[in-house]
């Protein structure tokens, strides 16, 4: 993990969206909230710091709170959640993080069949490293067609504003129209198709040209990617929940090295093993084509430790009472690193207990 400048530390806050929506839900939340959730638990990380080599593995102890609420009226709903979690790693202390997502949105239904949906989600990542920091914001807005129980249609788009900062801060932003076709095939089937055009603005990150093996920055141009993604979504509702989606993206750039290809293929179910014992099984895969391979790229946006690209992960709980939960949970995770192409490892265990406020 890189080290920072204490001298930049001064600049560094939780940002403002993420002070409102905690506000909203710590004033609205006990009045509104319809769930309330404390998790503590203990966990291993064979390697958190998500390197190739010198690989240290570590044990922490995580906190994790959640307040949900929402409200309803004739022809409007109004829906918010904060989701706060704490690391500590007591070995690598510095590598020790608070995380903290934050959603506010709301629908309103304008004319029979349909509705317009308009929502705000914010991660953001700071650790204890001099408060490196990570962190993405999400608008988006839609129009939904609910003519049918069986037949669904929304039109939509969304701006991701998003920022990695280790001493040198990389922004970016990330422009997306979506369409998604839901269609209940039998009351236990629902198959949905869907397809986005997008187009991600590097600020103040020059596009590369690679002309014969001389890599060339670009003086005039930031790197602009344009991207078209189409995905199949398939899930059955029961006793036992499973369901597998498929998505295929292509990303065309101006910067030679940043062109690839990318299938992505996930697998999940959740169910019952006996009265009080509970599975959940997640299965990611992704396949990623560069157009260039044969010079090595750095991707100083790229955080390697989110968007979770090949994983494995199994959970099984235990219900003790209806407001006390114990659990365990494995994960295999294979991701990106800063350099394109290369892939590191890590395994996560962890177990601990979850409460019902």
């Amino acid at each position: 993990m890189p080290y920072l400048n204490r001298s930049n530390l001064c600049t560094r806050s939780i940002p403002k969206n993420i002070w409102i929506i905690s506000l909203i839900c710590i004033f609205f939340g006990p009045v509104l909230a319809y769930e309330q959730q404390l998790n503590l638990s203990a966990y291993f990380d064979s390697n958190p710091r998500e390197n190739l080599d010198n690989i240290e593995s570590t044990v922490g102890l995580k906190a994790k709170g959640l307040i949900r609420f929402n409200q309803d009226t004739q022809n409007a709903r109004f829906y918010g959640s904060i989701l706060g979690q704490g690391f500590l790693e007591p070995a690598l202390f510095l590598d020790s993080k608070v995380v903290v997502n934050g959603e506010l949105g709301g629908t309103y239904k304008f004319i029979s069949g349909y509705r317009l949906y308009a929502g705000l989600k914010t991660f953001q990542k700071l650790y204890f490293d001099e408060f490196q920091r990570s962190g993405r914001t999400t608008l988006s807005a839609s129009v939904k067609r609910l003519k049918s129980y069986k037949t669904h249609q929304e039109l939509g788009m969304e701006r991701t504003e998003a920022h990695i900062d280790y001493g040198t801060l990389f922004q970016y932003s990330d422009q997306r129209l979506f369409l998604d076709l839901t269609r209940q095939v039998t009351p236990a089937f629902q198959a949905e198709l869907s397809v986005q055009l997008g187009q991600v603005d590097y600020k103040d990150y020059p596009a590369r040209m690679l002309i014969g093996s001389s890599l060339i920055f670009s003086e005039i141009q930031n790197q602009q990617d344009v991207t078209r993604t189409l995905g199949i979504h398939v899930k059955h509702l029961g006793k036992l929940i499973w369901g597998t989606a498929v998505n295929y993206e292509d990303i065309n750039s101006n910067s030679a090295l940043a062109e690839s290809k990318v299938w992505s293929a996930k697998l999940y179910a959740s169910g019952r093993l006996s009265e009080q014992v509970f599975f959940h099984v997640v299965l990611n895969g992704m396949k990623k084509y560069y157009a260039q391979t044969d010079v090595l790229e750095i991707t100083p946006y790229r955080d390697p430790e989110e968007n979770i690209q090949n994983q494995l992960h199994i959970q099984i709980e235990r219900v003790i009472q209806p407001s006390r939960v114990l659990y365990i949970q494995y994960s295999y995770i294979k991701n990106e690193t800063v350099f394109n192409h290369w892939f590191y490892n890590k395994n996560l265990i962890e177990t601990g207990i979850k409460l019902t406020l």
